[in-house]
């Protein structure tokens, strides 16, 4: 996968904060770090056993890789707050070590990094998490369609020269060497586990909760009014989709006929025609009735691929046809 310098792109922004204001400390950082609901959600939850298993290194090691910090102001994140100009200090990447830490009273590193908005920073984490080793596949896919979807929501499908369009999903399947179809499902996938109830959502993406895929995408299609909080459910939520679009269907099909129908009825009967075919005839042992319906004469041989061609009024006349 095409990745970013991460550690590059992090060293560079925090030195650059650091230089360029004063004010800022890395204590007081620390202090004022702000956690967004929006932001934690792109963070993989950890098993009971992932989470206690960190605990433990970081009381007997310490925290020694660096929280991420987003450098920005209070009106990015905030418009309505009273002071818009107040620096805002935004983890987003690191929340299960800043919880250890702070519980139990170890100290933390920061690497700061400046974003012009939540979006960009967004699609770093996707980036970031995409880019672990550690992933579940349901957290790949998830990833992998967010990403989609960002793409596709901001830009329509990626452009290059105005002769040249290229597919969004096309340049996602080269980055993850992976099909443009999977990359589409993928997406729908994504949009599926996002109708979902958090504590269900991460049990899904860490693999915990066992889920056909299918029926997720076929959520993703379906309307609720609220997140869905278990797999029974869920189950429910795509069973009366499956009967809503049944019953829609059937619908439907009830209006066409009866449209055509009326059409059949006011039309000009030079536009239509009954074709009956030799293999129908023979099949039902009707050559002699149908000799005589349509006055056949002897030389006339009705075979399998034989074809007589009725005009509406006749057929109506003979009784074939009803309106």
């Amino acid at each position: 996968m095409k990745g970013i310098d991460f550690k590059k792109q992090v060293a560079i922004n925090t030195a650059n904060t650091l230089k360029n204001n004063k004010l800022i400390s890395s204590e007081n950082v620390k202090k004022n770090l702000l956690v967004l609901p929006e932001l934690k959600e792109f963070i993989p939850s950890l098993s009971a056993e992932e989470y206690k298993s960190l605990e433990d290194s970081i009381i007997a090691n310490g925290c020694r890789t660096p929280l991420l910090v987003w450098d920005t102001t209070q009106a990015v994140i905030n418009p309505s707050h009273p002071t818009p100009s107040e620096p805002a200090f935004v983890l987003f990447d690191g929340h299960h070590r800043y919880d250890i830490c702070q519980k139990n009273r170890v100290d933390f590193q920061i690497d700061l990094m400046t974003f012009p908005s939540i979006d960009e920073v967004k699609d770093f984490m996707i980036d970031f998490q995409v880019g672990r080793r550690n992933m579940t596949v349901e957290q790949l896919s998830y990833f992998r369609g967010l990403k989609y979807q960002r793409m596709k929501n901001r830009q329509g499908g990626l452009r290059g020269t105005y002769t040249d369009i290229v597919d969004t999903a096309s340049v996602l399947a080269e980055e993850f060497k992976v099909s443009p179809a999977t990359i589409k499902r993928d997406a729908v996938f994504a949009q599926g586990i996002d109708k979902m109830q958090g504590a269900l959502k991460q049990q899904v993406l860490e693999g915990s909760q066992k889920i056909e895929k299918k029926l997720i995408q076929q959520l993703a299609k379906a309307t609720v009014e609220k997140p869905v909080e278990s797999l029974e459910e869920l189950q429910a939520v795509v069973s009366n989709k499956s009967l809503e679009t049944t019953q829609v269907s059937s619908i439907k099909q009830t209006e066409a006929l009866k449209k055509v129908s009326a059409s059949m009825k006011k039309a000009n009967v030079a536009h239509l025609s009954l074709i009956v075919r030799g293999s129908f005839i023979l099949e039902n042992g009707l050559e002699a009735e149908w000799r005589h319906l349509r006055e056949l004469g002897e030389g006339v041989i009705i075979e399998p691929d034989f074809q007589d061609e009725i005009s509406f009024p006749e057929a109506i006349a003979l009784g074939l046809i009803k309106l």
